[in-house]
């Protein structure tokens, strides 16, 4: 088999998993009404382990029928309970009023393990960098905002981080790169090196973090920000999700213009409004190592994961990564 066959294949895979999840309707019960007809259903995203899938339903309640759109995700590998009741109780702690919310949780059906959910606004963050960045500076604000809600929650009974995540992670990047961009290797592993060093400093406290807070997994219309997709939750150093954001900010502007300060507009947005709304200050100080770890984590998934075809942006990135590390806390 070659390797255009071996790739069809697993597409045809990756798309008969997800139609599964489409073979009976989703579970609805907090809807508090029952389904008439399914209007519409649809594929969203074909993948071996997080599945995603859209119905469009006619549900019957105490007045006429209304058509609903819901969204099912399907957890393969497990964990897909634990989220479901993660968005019961983020909402339940503040995160489902008509500025800052996280998906209504619909049920989860174990037999698919299966979560359904609420459908998010079309509109993502990531679709302001379509044109100028600087035009949805505006809504970079609301996101930070909204990220300091999340941060002052409480402890919604998540598990911690554990102790040698980052590490394990940044080997496994170190090695995978390694082999992607030898004529780098040195570079990159002196940095993988000081970047395991600046997440060994991190001393602010644990909050409720996303996990994976990125401008794809945000999504927004006028009044709302709805965030989806916490199945990396966990109890952890507020710059955790500070980090990520501007780091997949950075590079996610710079595949989009091909320069990396192209949406520096946003970071300079995004960190004062989170402060502003009352966000630690503390936590400036842990970000950088954060904003490290990401860059590691983009190259890896650019390069690696599912490599692109030109690596001409990767002297400038790595070039990112080291004044990243430079405002790092020094040992």
């Amino acid at each position: 088999m070659s390797a255009l066959e071996r790739r069809e294949a697993r597409r045809r895979e990756r798309q008969q998993i997800a139609e599964a999840l489409l073979s009976t309707p989703p579970p609805v019960d907090a809807l508090g009404g029952r389904i008439v007809s399914t209007l519409d259903r649809e594929v969203v995203h074909a993948s071996r382990s997080r599945p995603v899938v859209k119905w469009t339903l006619s549900v019957n309640g105490d007045g006429p029928a209304r058509t609903v759109g819901v969204i099912g995700k399907g957890f393969r590998k497990g964990g897909g309970e634990e989220a479901w009741h993660l968005l019961r109780r983020l909402r339940a702690a503040g995160l489902d009023d008509h500025v800052f919310q996280v998906p209504e949780p619909y049920g989860f059906d174990p037999v698919r393990q299966m979560l359904a959910q609420e459908v998010a606004p079309p509109r993502t963050l990531h679709d302001g960098l379509s044109g100028d960045p600087a035009a949805a500076v505006p809504d970079v604000r609301r996101v930070g905002q909204w990220l300091t809600r999340l941060h002052g929650v409480g402890e919604v009974d998540l598990p911690p981080l554990p102790t040698t995540f980052e590490q394990d992670k940044l080997l496994s990047y170190a090695e995978g790169l390694a082999d992607a961009v030898p004529e780098h290797d040195a570079r990159v592993q002196a940095l993988i090196t000081r970047t395991t060093a600046a997440l060994a400093r991190v001393s602010g406290p644990c909050v409720t973090t996303h996990g994976d807070f990125q401008p794809k997994n945000i999504h927004l219309d006028d009044e709302r920000v709805v965030v989806i997709d916490f199945d990396r939750a966990a109890w952890a150093p507020a710059a955790r999700d500070i980090g990520h954001f501007i780091g997949q900010t950075l590079t996610m502007g710079a595949s989009r213009h091909g320069t990396i300060a192209a949406a520096a507009s946003w970071v300079d947005a995004f960190v004062p409004a989170y402060l502003e709304a009352g966000g630690d200050p503390g936590v400036e100080a842990d970000v950088p190592a954060y904003v490290a770890r990401t860059f590691s984590e983009v190259l890896f998934y650019r390069l690696v994961v599912r490599p692109v075809d030109d690596f001409s942006f990767v002297p400038e990135w790595l070039d990112e990564w080291e004044r990243t590390l430079e405002q790092a806390v020094a040992p």
